[in-house]
């Protein structure tokens, strides 16, 4: 396995984490703004925080081909969600 290939299974990985958390606080904000979860808008965030989770489920699994310290790093890099 190249780096370049490891690095690239990194970055998505990291890619799918900020887009899953940057739906997370659209969701948020639109609910905090008095929006309604019957309405078409927070019906269509709903549908991208799906498919955010569901690329962002992707990318952790690929993560299972890098060695297991390498998995580590990646993880020791990654900032807390709040």
């Amino acid at each position: 396995m190249t780096q370049q290939f490891k690095e690239r299974i990194i970055q998505n990985f990291l890619d799918t984490k900020v887009a899953t958390k940057t739906n997370t606080d659209a969701i948020k904000a639109f609910l905090q703004a008095g929006g309604s979860v019957e309405s078409p808008e927070f019906q269509e965030l709903q549908r991208e925080r799906e498919e955010a989770y569901f690329q962002w489920n992707n990318a952790l699994l690929s993560l299972r081909v890098l060695p297991e310290d390498e998995r580590l790093q990646v993880f020791g890099k990654m900032p807390p969600v709040i």
